[in-house]
């Protein structure tokens, strides 16, 4: 791997992946950012990543081998000019796609203008690439598997399953043309990683958003009651392990056309992380009861319904996703996911304290 090209960045994850390829390779990182020129585009790029990691992680000789490419993945050509894309078509041998829109009830229109459209244009930009191109990485979700019941493991895409929302629809459209793309020679590995959440080092996210924004309003105690089975696990993964993980297996794995579960072995249920949350920011918890004895038009205010209903299926959530092919190619198998347990939870909310999304109503609380 030594010329590498990387769509979305910018993005949460896609600046922390950006970091492990350039400190577990000499590889050249270029980098599709939009903007106006060059000039904003690199100001852009370097500025998010000083925000994603520890800035004395970057280095000069990280910053050299950084090359911003202005475009859009929503255009033909991801709207390089020939120059750059002949330059591109020649030097690139690794595509990482993880460009997307990640709101959950985004019309599907825009969802597949940019999701599924900018996917295409990425593999569209891949046969360019195709003579010197050894693999493209897609980042996708797990939530692929939308409302399937059972565990859904890797080789898995259409299965009868619906969606949640139009996220997950997108996702799942993307996937379906990457297999049509595998069938014109092109070596696509697809990582799927759950619920995103802050560093396991130290909690840190520049995304308060999916898994923080219910915690947020629980907080604010104005919901007496969760229509959520207690039981139900909605599986989050750590940014710096998902990027971490990612890396190893598209540096060190050689096989073709795989599709790997990023998530974590050992999850917490919706119980416990409410519990958790509860008892470490000083609110009162909210009860748990069924989703089918629930009237949410009766029981929530048109305010309440509008900020909880994208994420009540995730508080219901009835799939696990197997792992085999991802712990099968790492070195350390199973102990490469460290435990999403207490600790790590407390950490996540130790950083929203701090940065004061979500405020701690009682300072001498003391949570082991």
């Amino acid at each position: 791997m030594n010329n590498v090209f990387i769509t979305g960045g910018t993005g949460f994850l896609g600046s922390i992946l950006i970091n492990e390829i350039l400190s577990s390779s000499d590889a050249i990182v270029y980098v599709l950012v939009r903007g106006e020129n060059i000039e904003k585009a690199q100001c852009r790029m370097i500025s998010v990543l000083k925000e994603a990691i520890q800035p004395e992680a970057l280095d000069e000789w990280k910053i050299e081998r950084i090359k911003v490419c202005v475009g859009d993945i929503t255009k033909k050509n991801l709207g390089l000019d020939m120059k750059t894309l002949e330059y591109l078509g020649a030097k690139v041998d690794t595509i990482y796609n993880l460009a997307a829109i990640t709101g959950l009830n985004l019309p599907l229109e825009k969802v597949r203008e940019i999701n599924v459209g900018g996917t295409k244009n990425v593999l569209e930009f891949a046969m360019i690439c195709k003579n010197n191109l050894k693999k493209i990485n897609h980042i996708g979700t797990a939530y692929v598997a939308g409302t399937y019941e059972g565990i859904f493991k890797e080789d898995y895409l259409d299965k009868g399953q619906t969606f949640n929302n139009t996220y997950e629809q997108g996702k799942f459209e993307s996937e379906l043309l990457i297999r049509k793309y595998r069938d014109k020679g092109l070596d696509i590995d697809v990582f799927r990683p759950g619920i995103i959440v802050g560093r396991y080092s130290d909690g840190k996210t520049t995304n308060f958003k999916m898994f923080y924004q219910p915690i947020n309003f629980f907080s604010q105690e104005i919901f007496g009651v969760i229509p959520a089975d207690k039981d139900s696990s909605a599986n989050m993964i750590n940014v710096d392990v998902t990027a971490k993980i990612i890396t190893k297996i598209s540096i060190a794995e050689t096989n073709r056309n795989i599709t790997y579960n990023v998530v974590s072995p050992t999850v917490l249920s919706f119980e416990e992380v409410v519990g958790i949350a509860s008892e470490y920011f000083g609110f009162k918890r909210p009860k748990l009861c069924s989703l089918d004895s629930f009237d949410i038009k009766k029981e929530y205010s048109p305010v309440n319904r509008l900020i909880t209903e994208p994420f009540i299926p995730y508080f219901n959530y009835k799939c696990e996703f197997s792992i085999e092919n991802t712990i099968g190619v790492l070195k350390d198998g199973i102990n490469s996911f460290p435990k999403f347990d207490k600790k790590n939870l407390i950490r996540l909310f130790e950083y929203c304290d701090k940065q004061g999304f979500i405020k701690r109503k009682k300072k001498n609380v003391v949570v082991k």
